[in-house]
């Protein structure tokens, strides 16, 4: 017969044995998830995820973030496709890629029109004078890409015949220089934001939305918090002029969406764009190249 005695310890130590499985298999549960977004450059189309990032954002949300700088937006989006990047923030060149049938949807946007200038030296005083010269891109196909192909076409300035474009691999501007053009006034169409791909979005539809609401949290935090906001605008994008960080706060907070998702009208003028682009004729839905539900989802979580 057992002493008592021996069966409270063995009941003891089983509690508390099951009680250390039980701790271990909650801090498995808590392990942060693992998070790849690419970034064309470090601009304030990107700025979100480096805001989300730096107030800890993604950790709240259990993700350990990895930003990714990818220059040019096509290997960008072939990574997402192939699932080496959960996310790419190349809004427009994943319209382009989804219209040539690639399994990838834009499920966001973080600007409601590009913050893209065109600088130029201070002898150039309008399109005709680019004639002859050589224009920097962030990559070949890239959003800058297609928005200079566009301001130039609308001046009679043939691309690849009238100027040579190369790629530079990122961007910055020369106080020397000056703006010539502000793509905004060009098209109005998104820019920035999230797209993934098809896999994720029928396999992992929390991840998504969960990602969405810390760019959108980020967007309210920068609208809300101007001087905190400049102080990681000099930290993440080297602007450390105080008037001119100022300015591009002021035009940045104005493109920014509250909501992650943009106009039928403005969807539609991007659709066309990218149609243009990829000379298509015929009728395109919005639903081929974005899927706005996770953002309508996410919204409900943003205070």
């Amino acid at each position: 017969m057992n002493h008592p005695i021996t069966r409270t310890k063995l009941a003891l130590a089983l509690t508390a044995w099951i009680l250390l499985i039980s701790a271990a298999s909650g801090q498995e549960a808590k392990k942060p998830q693992k998070l790849r977004i690419g970034i064309p450059t470090r601009s304030m189309s990107s700025f979100p995820q480096m805001v989300a990032l730096r107030q800890g954002f993604y950790q709240q949300e259990g993700f350990d973030l990895e930003l990714i700088v990818v220059s040019s937006g096509i290997p960008a989006i072939q990574a997402v496709i192939a699932g080496d990047l959960d996310f790419a923030t190349t809004g427009n060149v994943a319209t382009i890629a989804a219209l040539r049938g690639m399994p990838v949807r834009n499920v966001m946007v973080s600007s409601t029109a590009t913050d893209q200038v065109l600088v130029v030296r201070p002898e150039i005083r309008r399109a005709e004078d680019l004639k002859g010269r050589i224009l920097g891109v962030a990559g070949v196909r890239s959003v800058s890409d297609v928005s200079l192909r566009l301001f130039l076409n609308k001046y009679g300035v043939a691309p690849d015949v009238d100027v040579k474009i190369v790629s530079l691999g990122g961007s910055g501007v020369r106080l020397a220089f000056r703006e010539l053009f502000m793509m905004k006034d060009l098209r109005g169409v998104p820019s920035g934001g999230l797209a993934t791909n098809l896999r994720k979005i029928q396999n992992e539809p929390d991840s998504i939305i969960r990602a969405i609401r810390i760019t959108l949290r980020a967007i309210q935090f920068v609208k809300r918090n101007k001087e905190e906001t400049l102080k990681l605008m000099s930290k993440e994008l080297g602007i450390k002029d105080n008037e001119i960080s100022s300015m591009v706060y002021d035009d940045g907070i104005k493109l920014y969406s509250d909501t992650g998702i943009p106009s039928d009208r403005s969807m539609m003028e991007e659709i066309g764009i990218a149609k243009e682009f990829l000379g298509i004729s015929r009728d395109v839905a919005i639903a081929e190249v974005a899927d706005w539900s996770f953002a309508r989802i996410a919204l409900k979580g943003v205070k």
